[in-house]
């Protein structure tokens, strides 16, 4: 088929690579000439790239119409192009749509949805059920068009997904959901949705009439049950799990809840849970050549809270963001009232350290800072000095999941 892709942020770049590596001739575009395809750049074979007509800079509307299907980018969803792609029936989810017959449960909020996600998943596979998981491309997995691709592409009962934050519209379109799972609200992404209040309606629209299981401990949560019919709580569970924190007693919670409702065996549920291992990248305890650290993505204000304050941490190492997501710095405010012995940066996201340290000064941070700018470096630090206990986090996924597997290769 000749598929046209709108868009090629990550998610558009990951649509555009699972439409290529099924066989499609794809045509991608985006109007931002500046846009950066280093994912797809490390990703396309010689061969592929013969399938692939790129254009930056602009759209071609007539071959975008004349597609056999279009892929959009979330972030254009609400764009007159979405509308009359939607207008001529050939947006890829109405085109390929056998997955809105798959019992479909949705995991969204601003943390925890891949640990939920992941929990849910392997219920349905541990109680024999045929499941495909997948979605958001920012959180680790191969984007919403690849999910969609995979779960039209087999027999599945169940799909899994984990929703972004900043993606509820498009996939409350693209997908038919039967359940959701609602972790937390939380102040991230806020240079979109503009304020928490207007985060917490946009989740009350999200769900609309369909059965939700919704954090008991979050205020915003609370409002939303009140404009909600069919809402069931979590709290924390109470029986014991392999991984480091109550916020993942809360998520295993959720994940519960999703099993009782989805009617998984009672003791399926909680084997499940018992044997459950940490999602790659996220929050992970070691033990290092003595020291005690905890690892794991905290890229907003509070999932390091979270964290933070399950225990006292004398060093804390911290991943920066991308420059323009400045509403991210306001990890620096928690830090700077939370008394470690010393604060080190790295290069998460982007290499914004210097506009960490710029920050920090504003705050009249008076602790020690240090920046170091290699991983290697990084570990070269830890083996070398006396750090007490150790948190490695914030923003940059890739990096603090690269750190994780060398300190575990290590040990």
């Amino acid at each position: 088929m000749n598929i046209s892709v709108v868009g090629l942020g990550v998610e558009g770049q990951q649509a555009t690579l699972s439409l290529l590596y099924r066989g499609h001739d794809v045509y991608s575009s985006d109007i931002n000439r500046k846009i950066d395809l280093s994912l797809l750049n490390e990703r396309l074979s010689k061969d592929l790239r013969d399938k692939l007509d790129l254009e930056i800079g602009s759209h071609n509307l007539d071959k975008i119409y004349k597609s056999d299907a279009v892929a959009v980018s979330p972030s254009l969803f609400n764009k007159q192009i979405s509308k009359d792609i939607i207008d001529r029936n050939i947006f890829i989810s109405d085109v390929f749509n056998n997955h809105k017959e798959i019992t479909t449960i949705a995991v969204t909020g601003t943390n925890g949805k891949t640990t939920t996600s992941h929990m849910i998943y392997d219920m349905l596979v541990n109680n024999g059920h045929k499941v495909v998981i997948g979605g958001n491309g920012g959180g680790g997995f191969k984007g919403y068009i690849d999910l969609l691709l995979e779960a039209n592409s087999d027999d599945y009962e169940f799909m899994v997904i984990e929703v972004c934050d900043m993606t509820l519209e498009f996939c409350k379109y693209v997908f038919d959901i039967d359940l959701i799972v609602v972790t937390n609200i939380g102040y991230d992404h806020m240079d979109v949705h503009k304020s928490i209040e207007h985060y917490t309606q946009e989740v009350i629209d999200f769900i609309g009439d369909k059965a939700c299981i919704l954090n008991k401990n979050d205020e915003n949560l609370q409002i939303v049950a009140a404009n909600t019919e069919n809402a069931i709580f979590f709290d924390e569970y109470p029986e014991k799990i392999n991984l480091f924190g109550n916020f993942n007693l809360q998520n295993a919670h959720a994940a519960y809840q999703a099993g009782k409702i989805l009617n998984i065996n009672e003791e399926i549920i909680k084997h499940s849970l018992k044997t459950f291992k940490t999602v790659e990248g996220r929050t992970l305890k070691i033990n290092y050549r003595n020291k005690e650290i905890v690892i794991g993505k905290t890229d907003n204000v509070d999932a390091l809270k979270a964290v933070l304050d399950e225990e006292h941490f004398n060093t804390l190492i911290i991943g920066t963001p991308r420059k323009n997501e400045t509403c991210r710095y306001n990890i620096l405010d928690y830090i700077s009232k939370y008394k470690a012995d010393r604060l080190i940066i790295f290069p998460g996201l982007e290499d914004t350290t210097y506009d960490y340290v710029e920050y920090l000064n504003k705050l009249n941070y008076t602790r020690d800072v240090m920046v170091i700018k290699n991983i290697c470096d990084i570990i070269r630090y830890l083996n070398t000095q006396e750090l007490g206990k150790i948190f490695i986090g914030g923003n940059g996924q890739s990096k603090i999941t690269e750190i994780t597997n060398i300190l575990l290769d290590d040990d």
